[in-house]
């Protein structure tokens, strides 16, 4: 995957899945256009780099304490 040029990232994160017999383990990028829309793009294991291999188990625990924290202050009990 590559980005068209004007393209921003505004954030990233890992966000693993799994179900009976698959599991996944992408990155998610949120990426804003030079027309300033917001959209998510995805990137597959094999596509990630070493770095982002080494950085994921970080970024989903991260992510997920941010999602519950998040859920804390704005959902109704």
């Amino acid at each position: 995957m590559r980005l068209k040029k004007g393209c921003h990232i505004i954030t990233a994160f890992a966000e693993s899945a799994a179900g009976p017999g698959w599991a996944n383990s992408p990155i998610w990028i949120v990426v804003q256009d030079e027309n300033k829309k917001i959209q998510m793009e995805c990137i597959q294991p094999e596509e990630q780099t070493p770095e982002m291999r080494l950085l994921y188990a970080i970024s989903q625990a991260a992510h997920f304490s941010m999602t519950n924290a998040c859920k804390k202050r704005l959902m109704p009990e």
